[in-house]
C-alpha cells in the first residue's frame, strides 16, 4: 500500500499555536481576575475595580479573537475541498498528468513502476498511473482493460471483481473497473480507470481499505476524469 508517513499542513500548527496561547493567556487573566476579586472583598487591594475591568475587557477581546481565528481556519479547511481547489500532477515522463486536491502530496515509492504516485495527506487514498506503450501490445482499450484487470485479480486473495462501464472522459472512451481485495491481511478495494492515448494505454490506480472505499468513490472519479495525455508525447 505504500509508506504511511503523514504529511502535515504548516499552517494548521501555526493556527493551533495562536489558540493555544491564547488559551493560556485567558486562563491566566481568569486567575488574576479571581485574586482580585478576594482582594477587593477584602479590602486589600486599592483600584481593584479599575485593573479588574481591564482584565475583564482583555479576555472578552481574546475571546474574541480566538473565535475569528477558529471560524477561519475551519472556513479554510472547508475551502480546501470545494470544487476546484486542486493541484496538478505531472508524470516524470511527461506522459501525462492528473488533477488532485491541494491537499494531496506526491508519493513516487508509491510503486516504481509508475510514471506518477499520489496520495491524500493523511494516507489514506492512494493514486498512481501507469504507462504502456501501443508498440508492445496489439489489443484494444477492452482487451488491455480485461487482461489487467485479470492480472490483478491473481495478485489478491478472495477477489470480488465487478463488470467493467466503458464512460467517457474528455470525449474519449474510457473503461472504470472495480475489484475488491485482501493483501497483507489488509483489504483493499482498487478502483481503476483504463485510457487509450496516442501512443500509450493508461492505468489510473485508486485505491484505499474497503470500509473507506464508498466515501472515496467519487472522489476517485473526479480524479481519474481529470486524467490528460499530454501533447508533447503524442
Amino acid at each position: 500500500m505504500g509508506s504511511q508517513e503523514i504529511t502535515h499542513n504548516p499552517t494548521f500548527y501555526v493556527s493551533l499555536g495562536v489558540q493555544v496561547v491564547i488559551a493560556l493567556v485567558l486562563l491566566g487573566l481568569v486567575v488574576v481576575g479571581i485574586v482580585i476579586a478576594i482582594r477587593a472583598k477584602t479590602a486589600t487591594g486599592k483600584g481593584c475595580g479599575i485593573v479588574m475591568a481591564v482584565a475583564f475587557a482583555l479576555q472578552c477581546c481574546l475571546a474574541a479573537l480566538w473565535i475569528l481565528i477558529s471560524s477561519l481556519a475551519g472556513l479554510g479547511s472547508n475551502s480546501s475541498g470545494k470544487a476546484g481547489q486542486t493541484r496538478t500532477i505531472r508524470a516524470k515522463d511527461g506522459s501525462c498528468e492528473i488533477s488532485v486536491p491541494r491537499s494531496w502530496v506526491e508519493s513516487p515509492e508509491l510503486s516504481p513502476e509508475a510514471v506518477l504516485g499520489t496520495k491524500d495527506f493523511i494516507g489514506n487514498e492512494y493514486v498512481v498511473v501507469y504507462v504502456h506503450s501501443k508498440e508492445d501490445y496489439t489489443g484494444t482499450l477492452n482487451d488491455f482493460a480485461q487482461e489487467h484487470t485479470d492480472l490483478l485479480r491473481e495478485k489478491v486473495k478472495t477477489p470480488q471483481v465487478e463488470a467493467p462501464v466503458t464512460i467517457s472522459v474528455n470525449g474519449k472512451p474510457a473503461v472504470r473497473q472495480v475489484v475488491r481485495g485482501e493483501i497483507d491481511h489488509l483489504r483493499i478495494t482498487y478502483r481503476i480507470t483504463y485510457f487509450e492515448g496516442e501512443n500509450n494505454f493508461y492505468r489510473v490506480f485508486c485505491w484505499s481499505l474497503e470500509s473507506k472505499a464508498a466515501g472515496f468513490a467519487s472522489g476517485f472519479d473526479k480524479i481519474a476524469e481529470s486524467f490528460q495525455e499530454r501533447q508533447s508525447n503524442q
